[in-house]
């Protein structure tokens, strides 16, 4: 091979790598751009979401925090003291469970349902939760 083959050859392939290069930054700095403009489309989103419904969101909270804690601490109270009955269902099993049954039973007082003592657990874990993080 010449010299002149091989400068062409290594001014070709040198060329090739500069404008390689060259064309991946172009990609990225594209990429960025995008990335960009789609976080605020989604910032601009969030915030016409906050200004329509977040303090209405907020009451509807507070509501179901303040029923749910109604429920589980201020109305055992309050009924403990009527003659309301309540009834529960009772299930029972006959031969080593293979005969399941149900019994309604009427039982006076207030009965907090496990689904009502979850969400006031829930609740409490994240208030308390949230309080940690402040």
């Amino acid at each position: 091979m010449t010299p002149e083959l091989i400068a062409m050859l290594g001014g070709g392939v040198s060329g090739f790598i500069f404008k390689f290069i060259a064309q991946q930054a172009t990609n990225q700095t594209r990429l960025f751009e995008q990335t960009i403009k789609r976080q605020q489309t989604a910032d601009a989103s969030a915030d016409a979401a906050d200004k329509r419904g977040g303090a209405g969101g907020a009451w509807i909270r507070r509501f179901i925090v303040v029923s749910t804690m109604f429920a589980v601490i201020a109305a055992p109270f309050i009924i403990a003291f009527t003659d309301v009955g309540v009834s529960i269902q009772k299930d029972s099993s006959i031969f080593f469970g293979f005969i399941k049954a149900a019994k309604w039973e009427t039982v006076t007082g207030y009965v907090i349902l496990p689904e009502v003592r979850q969400t006031a657990l829930a609740i409490v874990g994240f208030y308390f939760g949230s309080s940690q993080v402040k």
